[in-house]
């Protein structure tokens, strides 16, 4: 979990966009801090998920952009994300329930 401000948020996600040989196999999620409840952060929350090497991969590809922010913030953002994707695999599963 890494936090992007605003002004480089675009600029990372195009990296990661751009590298089909690491980034292209991960699952990265991004969400915007605000939506996520943050009122005092302008910027993004990138989730990337895989295995070791793509993560560190993905990482690296990004670090110039990576900002500085609170631990607790970190994993507040890795939660409450989790939920959402949780929340929305259950709304799917109902679909096909039917």
């Amino acid at each position: 979990m890494t936090f992007v401000k605003k002004e480089d948020a675009k600029k990372a996600e195009e990296t990661l966009r751009n590298d089909f040989d690491s980034a292209a196999k991960q699952s990265i999620t991004v969400r915007d801090a605000k939506a996520l409840g943050f009122k005092n952060l302008d910027g993004s929350f990138f989730l990337i998920s895989g295995d070791d090497k793509g993560v560190g991969k993905c990482k690296e590809l990004i670090k110039e952009f990576v900002s500085d922010v609170k631990k607790k913030e970190l994993e507040k953002a890795r939660e409450d994300i989790r939920k959402e994707e949780d929340a929305a695999a259950e709304g799917m599963g109902g679909i096909f329930n039917i």
